[in-house]
């Protein structure tokens, strides 16, 4: 598995964080409209990323990557 750079870490974990769904949605003061026009900006720039990885990067490896940081 091709290793993610520093760089590459911070911006998956960064979209990930946006991901969630309080941040997502604005903890509910988004309409469900802007909300998945969000969502679908957001997946659009994790894919784009994994194109530039080379390969598929999941949720869970980001989580383990925020955890490993606070170790």
């Amino acid at each position: 598995m091709k290793a993610l750079t520093k760089e590459q870490q911070e911006k998956f974990v960064n979209l990930a964080c946006a991901l969630s769904p309080e941040n997502l949605s604005c903890d509910g003061e988004l309409s469900r409209a802007e909300t998945t026009r969000r969502y679908n900006r957001l997946m659009k720039q994790w894919k784009a990323l994994e194109k530039i990885v080379g390969r598929e990067v999941s949720e869970h490896e980001v989580i383990e990557i925020e955890l490993q940081q606070y170790q």
